[in-house]
């Protein structure tokens, strides 16, 4: 068991919390959240004895062993993977080098009775640390964390900071402690080893403590919920959305409570004040004044208010943003891209989907012309603006400037109160804004390097992973405003909940090449889960139905082409009257109204696209 009891951490301008109290047992696996700078990762770092509390006490049992994931990129080596893992274990390779040792002996020595017994020492203490199977059980983690077979015996230097991240992962998953303590675990996780993670971390037997900001898999990893918030830990059982009711009755509990304790006091205050000077009422005013020296007060809800950013919209731009053609692009003999072709089109918002290494960030790149293509060619529409948020923008912000200099300096022609005012939508309020970038958290800094980027409009933003190190509250207000946008969005994220709110289409990269699914991510995964079980039931090539299976078809198909028909028609009626409605000079004036007739045309325009691919495809398909 570890065991908090009483903590306080403070630095010199900032409380983290006090009087934080909390029993971890095994079979408690508990997520921890809390805006960033709440100290989350100070938390663990203070249970690791990797920093100290100011007062309080931490007890951590003598048979609990903790395997801690920091977020830092681990440096790299030359061992290989496998080697790597297994470095977890220096015991293991002692032993089998004590033992390769004495077999070489026994080749000219076979009848030695020292080294036999020896020998068999050495291969019980191997079986007792299960060194046998050690091997074997590492290659099933790898497996899980998205490496391939052919993987387990390249460089561990030879692979980026987050496969490094993957393989440190599994050497500590493959020692089993007692405790796991994990910080932002999937930051460096694809989908598909998110996936495997949270069903790993689902069966855990152990203690876990993790900090993570990704709500779809706090929901499926753990049965507890320590939330830090206004210098105080509140532990919550159940999972994060379980959380969140249990956060919204007691919301609607303390409000309350505080509502009627402010009318008690009000009454109060003012029944002494009227009787003050009576004599005959002297008593009863002098029992409520000590009725309200003692009473606790309650503190008002901190309603944590609903902030809204609003995303520079930039002129509306042509329908054909980018098109690549033919693209090739590679890393010596490392192919990425193969006569890639893709047009992307005015508000469309596309979540690039597929495993590590796939060539996701080098497609961003290429769009943000960070990347040549090696052959090909990438073309972008008349006046069209790009913003492109990087997997370490943070480095671009200057560490010694203030929050209020880093914006100020890009938005020459904003006033000092709509500086303020937009970086109080992204949780930056008050004196807050004079403090140093170089003291803020990873998420704080996150932060602000997006804030900064969304400064000017742009027809398009490209963002690789924008939402890692952000807290909840700044992930739901980022949601809601990339959702808003009117312009065209092409984004790498591991957030499943991110790209079901915001993006409208997905492209799968796998393979050199791509594939287009249009809907967000929930509906590529119903795409290829029924491409799966359509794999799993027939015949690459069309196999034979019988008569009334096909008229049937044929029925369905022929009554949705009418429907096609008549809808396409449709839309081209609205937007014609749309067009006219533009073009008309008092419209000019009334922006809501402007934006209002913007948005239904880009919504129609989507919709037409969609339908004409879909009857096109009806036909081509099935030749009807």
């Amino acid at each position: 068991m570890i065991s908090i009891d009483s903590a306080l951490k403070e630095y010199p301008n900032k409380l983290l919390f006090n009087n934080l109290s909390l029993k971890l047992n095994e079979g408690m696996r508990v997520g921890l959240v809390g805006r960033n700078g709440s100290g989350k990762s100070t938390l663990l770092k203070i249970i690791l004895g990797l920093e100290s509390l100011d007062s309080g006490t931490i007890d951590i049992a003598k048979t609990a062993s903790i395997g801690y994931l920091p977020q830092e990129i681990i440096p790299g080596t030359k061992n290989s993977i496998i080697e790597e893992t297994l470095a977890a274990f220096p015991k293991i390779k002692a032993l089998e080098q004590q033992i390769q040792s004495v077999n070489i002996k026994l080749k000219t020595d076979s009848q030695n009775n020292n080294l036999l017994n020896h020998l068999s020492i050495l291969h019980n203490e191997f079986e007792q640390i299960d060194g046998w199977n050690i091997e074997k059980k590492a290659k099933v983690i790898l497996g899980g964390l998205g490496f391939s077979e052919d993987q387990f015996i390249k460089p561990f230097d030879s692979f980026s900071g987050g496969w490094r991240m993957r393989c440190y992962l599994a050497g500590i998953l493959l020692k089993e402690p007692n405790f796991l303590f994990l910080d932002e675990p999937t930051n460096h996780l694809d989908l598909n080893a998110i996936i495997w993670m949270e069903t790993f971390l689902s069966k855990w037997n152990g203690g876990l403590l993790m900090i993570s900001h990704d709500r779809n898999f706090l929901d499926k990893s753990v049965n507890n919920i320590l939330e830090l918030d206004r210098f105080r830990g509140n532990l919550y059982s159940g999972n994060y959305s379980n959380y969140i009711l249990k956060c919204e009755e007691k919301k609607i509990h303390i409000e309350k409570a505080y509502n009627n304790q402010q009318k008690l006091i009000k009454d109060t205050e003012k029944f002494i004040e009227r009787f003050r000077a009576k004599d005959s009422k002297a008593k009863q005013v002098q029992s409520r004044i000590k009725q309200l020296n003692k009473l606790k007060i309650i503190d008002p809800v901190n309603t944590n208010k609903r902030l809204s950013i609003n995303i520079s919209e930039p002129e509306r731009g042509p329908l054909k943003v980018v098109e690549l053609n033919n693209v090739t692009k590679s890393f010596g003999q490392n192919i990425v891209y193969s006569n890639l072709n893709l047009i992307i089109e005015r508000g469309q918002k596309i979540g690039l989907v597929g495993e590590n290494g796939a060539g996701k960030s080098t497609l961003l790149k290429m769009l943000a012309n960070v990347e040549d293509p090696s052959t090909g060619i990438i073309s972008f529409g008349a006046n069209i603006n790009v913003h492109y948020f990087g997997q370490h923008q943070v480095e671009s912000l200057n560490m010694n400037e203030t929050i209020f200099n880093t914006i100020s300096s890009i938005s020459s022609d904003w006033s000092q109160t709509k500086i303020r005012s937009y970086l109080g939508s992204f949780f930056f309020e008050k004196d807050m804004v004079e403090n140093k970038v170089k003291v803020l958290s990873g998420g704080e800094k996150s932060r602000l390097a997006l804030a900064k980027l969304l400064v000017k409009p742009a027809n398009l933003i490209l963002l690789d992973e924008p939402t890692n190190h952000l807290d909840i509250d700044s992930r739901n207000i980022i949601e809601i405003a990339f959702k808003n946008y009117l312009g065209t969005l092409v984004c790498i994220s591991h957030d499943r909940h991110f790209l079901n709110e915001v993006t409208n289409h997905t492209i799968e990269v796998q393979d050199c090449s791509i594939k287009a699914f249009l809907g967000n991510y929930d509906y590529y995964l119903e795409k290829k889960s029924q491409a799966q079980i359509n794999d799993n039931h027939f015949f690459s090539n069309k196999k034979l139905k019988t008569n009334k299976e096909t008229y049937q078809q044929i029925k369905h198909l022929k009554n949705r082409k009418v429907k096609i028909k008549n809808r396409v028609n449709s839309i081209e009626t609205e937007l014609e009257k749309i067009s006219n409605k533009l073009l008309n000079d008092n419209i000019s004036s009334n922006y809501e109204k402007l934006q209002s007739l913007q948005i239904k045309q880009n919504n129609l325009e989507l919709e037409y696209i969609e339908l004409i691919e879909e009857l096109e495809k009806i036909e081509l398909d099935n030749g009807i």
